[in-house]
C-alpha cells in the first residue's frame, strides 16, 4: 500500500498555482466592477426619476394655482406668456413685478385684499421660490390663450439633466449623458 501512496504523491499536486490565483482575482475584480457600474446606474436613474417627479408635481401645483384663480387666468387681462426662471418672473413686456403683494390667507381681516392680478403674481412668485429650491436649473413658461372659449394654458418646464451612460457607445453621445428635458402640461383654468 505504501508503494501506491508513494507513487501517487510524486505526481500529485497540493494547493493552487499562481496562475489559478491570478485568474480567480481577475474574475472577482470583473464582478466587483460590474456591481459598481450597476450601482452607479441605479443611483443615476433614481436621481433622474426624482427630478422628473419633482417637475411633474410642481407643474401640477402650478396648474392648481391657475385653476384656483380663474378670475385672472381666464380673463383677457392675463398675459399670453409668462416666463419663470429661478425666482424671477417676466411676461411679454419685461419683468412682471419686482415684488408681489402679500396675499396670505392667514393675515388679519383689516389687511387690504388682493386683486386677482396681485394674487396671480403672488402665486407665481411662491411657486418660483419653491421650484428654485427643488430644481435650480429650471425654466418654466406659462402660455395662455385668453379670448377663446374655453381658455387653455400650457405649462412647459425645462431643466438640465445629467446621468450615467450605460454603455461605452452612449458615452460618446452627449444626449445620452445629459441635456435639456422638458415637461408640458395643458390646463383649463
Amino acid at each position: 500500500m505504501r508503494a501506491v501512496e508513494a507513487a501517487r504523491g510524486r505526481g500529485a499536486q497540493a494547493g493552487f498555482t499562481l496562475l489559478e490565483v491570478l485568474i480567480s482575482i481577475l474574475l472577482v475584480s470583473i464582478g466587483i466592477f460590474g456591481f459598481a457600474k450597476m450601482q452607479a446606474l441605479a443611483l443615476s436613474d433614481t436621481h433622474v426619476a426624482s427630478s422628473r417627479s419633482v417637475v411633474a408635481l410642481q407643474a401640477a401645483s402650478l396648474a392648481g394655482t391657475l385653476q384656483g384663480n380663474r378670475a385672472y387666468w381666464a380673463s383677457a387681462s392675463a398675459p399670453a406668456s409668462v416666463t419663470i426662471k429661478g425666482s424671477s418672473i417676466a411676461n411679454g413686456t419685461g419683468t412682471a413685478a419686482a415684488t408681489a403683494a402679500s396675499c396670505d390667507a392667514d393675515r388679519a381681516p383689516p389687511a387690504p385684499q388682493c386683486t386677482a392680478a396681485q394674487l396671480a403674481l403672488s402665486d407665481l412668485q411662491q411657486w418660483a421660490i419653491h421650484m428654485n429650491d427643488l430644481l435650480p436649473s429650471y425654466e418654466a413658461t406659462v402660455g395662455c390663450s385668453p379670448g377663446g372659449e374655453p381658455v387653455t394654458c400650457t405649462i412647459t418646464v425645462k431643466w438640465a439633466e445629467k446621468y450615467v451612460a450605460s454603455t461605452k457607445a452612449s458615452v460618446s453621445d452627449s444626449t445620452a449623458t445629459g441635456g435639456t428635458r422638458s415637461y408640458t402640461l395643458h390646463v383649463k383654468p
